[in-house]
């Protein structure tokens, strides 16, 4: 048993020198010169004097420059990136993209129906040439309540005008409209 533990031993004890061994043969073997590592090689300087290594090789003759790369390239610019393009000046408008008016918000969705049927009432009685759609809708936290589909924003502001005599804190927000109920642009908004 005992001899069995010196064996052991002996085995652990071969295998650290081993190693140890090896580690010592590869850091002597890495060493190397590389030019230009030594406190004294001479190198170019930025005057572009010529400086010799100590093996007295002139380095200048190794040595490139951006500038000796660029003065020979030549940038062209492909034909086609040259030819003048028309632009075409139309821009395409999103027949959903426009105005409403707001005239209430609030947590009450029975306050927003209430406030959206007096607004029909009131439109009925006094709009002439127009007749604006209601929209009662949720948006976190509140129920909205909008009227009117504009593309234009000056004829929501003048409709606007026109509301906020009844709604006071009618005001005009961005919004997606719907395009049937958008009015002509010769129709000519009023009251009675």
């Amino acid at each position: 048993m005992a001899s069995r533990r010196i064996l052991i031993t002996m085995q652990k004890t071969g295998f650290l020198l081993f190693f140890f061994f090896c580690m010592l043969i590869v850091s002597c073997s890495s060493t190397e010169y590389i030019p230009g590592t030594q406190p004294d090689a001479e190198e170019k300087d930025h005057t572009g004097e010529v400086n010799t290594s100590p093996s007295n090789l002139d380095l200048s003759n190794f040595r490139t420059l951006l500038s000796d790369l660029y003065t020979s390239r030549k940038n062209e610019i492909p034909e086609h990136f040259t030819q003048q393009r028309t632009i075409n000046d139309e821009v395409e408008q999103n027949i959903y993209e426009g105005f409403r008016i707001q005239i209430f918000s609030g947590e009450s969705v029975v306050k927003a129906d209430t406030i959206a049927k007096h607004f029909r009432i009131w439109a009925d009685s006094t709009i002439v040439g127009y007749n604006p759609e209601t929209y009662v809708f949720f948006k976190t936290p509140y129920y909205r309540v909008h009227v009117g589909d504009f593309h234009d924003r000056e004829k929501a502001d003048a409709f606007s005008g026109i509301v906020k005599r009844y709604f006071r804190d009618a005001w005009v927000v961005y919004d997606r409209v719907n395009p049937n109920h958008v009015p002509a642009d010769t129709t000519r908004i009023r009251t009675k």
